[in-house]
């Protein structure tokens, strides 16, 4: 996601991005943390991407182009997202 990424690679204070402090899976846990906080309602936020395949598979909001379900798509676990993604269009995500 690129929450976790930019949490990686700034965070905390000093960080960069040859010399991370967290780990990936810290790194996850507050991006899935800040994403879940209380956000402003948008109104039509679906059409935000209207081809479904190409939203990030961390965002918080449906419709979703496979079968996990919302709360995976906005907490995790994201692995088994990433590898269905991967081997639907045969690249690495």
């Amino acid at each position: 996601s690129i929450v976790a990424r930019f949490v990686k690679f700034n965070m905390p204070l000093g960080t960069t991005y040859k010399e991370p402090l967290l780990t990936d899976e810290e790194a996850w846990d507050v991006a899935a943390f800040v994403i879940s906080q209380p956000r402003p309602h948008k109104k039509e936020v679906e059409q935000d991407f209207p081809d479904v395949k190409t939203k990030v598979f961390d965002y918080g909001v449906g419709p979703y182009p496979d079968n996990f379900s919302r709360e995976q798509h906005k907490f995790g676990p994201y692995k088994p997202i990433l590898d269905a993604k991967e081997k639907a269009s045969g690249k690495k995500v």
